[in-house]
């Protein structure tokens, strides 16, 4: 998992003579050089306040391996884009209901899904997928997402099921699938995350 750091500066940290000089050497002015740092501690807080409830923690390396059932390959107009931690949107669609008989039909624009009981506002772990113009039309895939949460590593498996437009889209379209880990103030704690899909044999039968 990737993170993106702040560059901070402490409040009770005193800036040396030899910085403001060196500043000066290199065409900085003092006071712009400070309120750039003030506008970096305005950053950082406003991140902090976010992100100071959440935790992310580093597994250790995994193996993996399978085989293949012959009858399902992965599509190539389906593919993961991006994976990370947000907070859930309003108007997040649902899909806890979706089976392989009754699949979650795509709407024709983007959209946000929730695989688990979700509150707007929340922690969420996402994860994007991006559905290439040109997919096939009234194709149906299996999501199956697992994530390990809480101190204890509790690990929690949701397998869900979509559908593609009854007509192929024009152009790629973003759907994005939300896990909710709870309130910001109860510090839920995420260790790892998994994805897995597979494109069902037909409408209503998986593989």
């Amino acid at each position: 998992m990737r993170t993106r750091g702040f560059l901070y500066t402490d409040p009770g940290i005193r800036v040396s003579t030899g910085w403001s000089e060196t500043l000066t050497k290199i065409g900085i002015d003092r006071r712009t050089a400070y309120v750039f740092i003030a506008l970096l501690m305005v950053v950082f807080g406003a991140g902090y306040a976010v992100a100071a409830s959440l935790t992310v923690t580093n597994g250790s390396g995994e193996n993996g391996g399978g085989v293949s059932n012959g009858a399902t390959a992965n599509p190539a107009w389906w593919s993961e884009t991006s994976v990370g931690v947000a907070t859930v949107p309003a108007g997040t669609t649902s899909i806890t209901g979706s089976t392989a008989a009754a699949p979650q039909v795509f709407t024709a624009g983007a959209a946000s899904y929730a695989v688990n009981a979700v509150t707007a506002g929340d922690v969420g772990q996402f994860w994007k997928f991006t559905e290439a113009a040109g997919a096939t039309a009234s194709s149906e895939l299996e999501l199956s997402f697992t994530i390990s949460t809480g101190a204890g590593g509790a690990i929690t498996t949701v397998t869900t099921y979509v559908e593609t437009q009854a007509t192929s889209p024009g152009a790629n379209v973003v759907f994005t699938f939300y896990y909710d880990v709870g309130a910001g103030s109860t510090g839920p704690i995420i260790n790892s995350v998994q994805a897995i899909w597979l494109q069902c044999s037909a409408v209503g039968t998986c593989p």
